[in-house]
């Protein structure tokens, strides 16, 4: 853990101070190893996948590909698992005014959008077949075709892809194209959970603040509270770790955080082991995890979309041990 002991203006002695890290910040040497791959291939045109839990930082990662390979593009992120069924092929590709009932006017679609960039999709494991059939082209001659359009449109785009899920098995079970996979796999590298690179959580803290406070220089934690946020295991990763340490920079006013700062869950030594959970309800986590994010811990929005009430989400999410605060932003 990179933590530099020192004292503030106000702080006590023993307080620890958080070391400015770099952009894709690491103290472990085979990831600072692939982390080296990934620049490398970074500026080559190869398509990326990248593998990891949800909340471990694979948009990041995403993200620091794209300005590691000087395209002049935009980077365009989807998550492919929250866009509407019925217009997925729409918002990718782009549609022609007429094309579908609602189709007002032209659209280019994200495809189009990353022209010269990058496109990161997330979850591409949801994409629905024919969607895949549409990427695939993308992939392989470069040209897209918009919905209700009978011309092709050329674009340079580079493709970074990512999942939390095994798609061989998605694959063996005719779910995903083994083809696209062969396209999308160009180079893969897998984003570790937080809980298995604890090493590094003074720095990604510290890559964090910036995000949060004016003055993230000023920002130190009591040993106890260094030693408890160690301790954690993180379930959420990266996200539930910025999470945490938004409310304890506002809680602590301009102090050192310390343990009063932090979670009951964090406080306690047993609060980061979650409960044996069967598959089908870590299926179901995974799930609630993805739709929490992507609509900011809006429980009706989740019931809407699993057809269940927001009561019943509620207690899924007391069950599985999800806390929706998390989620608010």
């Amino acid at each position: 853990l990179m933590f530099r002991a020192g004292t503030s203006a106000g702080g006590a002695v023993g307080d620890v101070r958080l070391d400015r890290p770099g952009r894709l910040p690491t103290l472990s040497v085979e990831l600072e190893q692939r982390f080296a791959q990934v620049t490398r291939i970074a500026l080559s045109n190869v398509p990326m996948l990248v593998r990891g839990e949800t909340g471990s930082g694979k948009e990041v990662l995403a993200n620091a590909i794209h300005e590691a390979s000087g395209r002049r593009g935009p980077f365009v992120a989807v998550n492919c698992g929250a866009l509407p069924r019925n217009l997925i092929e729409s918002e990718l590709f782009g549609h022609r005014r007429g094309a579908f009932s609602g189709a007002t006017e032209d659209r280019e679609g994200l495809v189009r959008r990353a022209h010269h960039g990058t496109l990161f999709l997330d979850e591409i494991a949801e994409l629905p077949a024919d969607s895949q059939v549409a990427l695939l082209r993308v992939l392989q001659e470069g040209e897209v075709r918009p919905v209700g359009s009978n011309t092709d449109v050329r674009v340079d785009v580079r493709i970074v892809a990512a999942t939390h899920q095994d798609l061989s098995r998605r694959i063996a079970a005719g779910l995903f194209r083994h083809d696209l996979y062969g396209r999308i796999a160009g180079f893969e590298v897998t984003m570790p959970a937080l809980r298995d690179r604890r090493e590094d959580l003074g720095l990604l803290i510290a890559a964090l603040l910036p995000r949060i406070c004016a003055e993230p220089e000023r920002v130190t934690l009591t040993l106890a509270a260094a030693r408890a946020l160690l301790a954690y295991a993180w379930p959420l990763n990266i996200r539930e770790l910025e999470q945490t340490l938004r409310t304890a920079v506002a809680l602590s006013e301009g102090n050192p955080i310390g343990l009063e700062h932090l979670p009951a869950t964090i406080r306690d030594p047993s609060g980061g082991t979650l409960r044996p959970l069967r598959a089908s309800d870590l299926e179901l986590r995974e799930r609630l995890l993805r739709l929490l994010r992507d609509t900011h811990g809006n429980v009706a929005a989740v019931g809407r979309a699993m057809s269940r009430a927001p009561i019943q989400i509620r207690r899924w999410c007391d069950r599985l041990q999800i806390d929706l605060a998390m989620f608010r932003q």
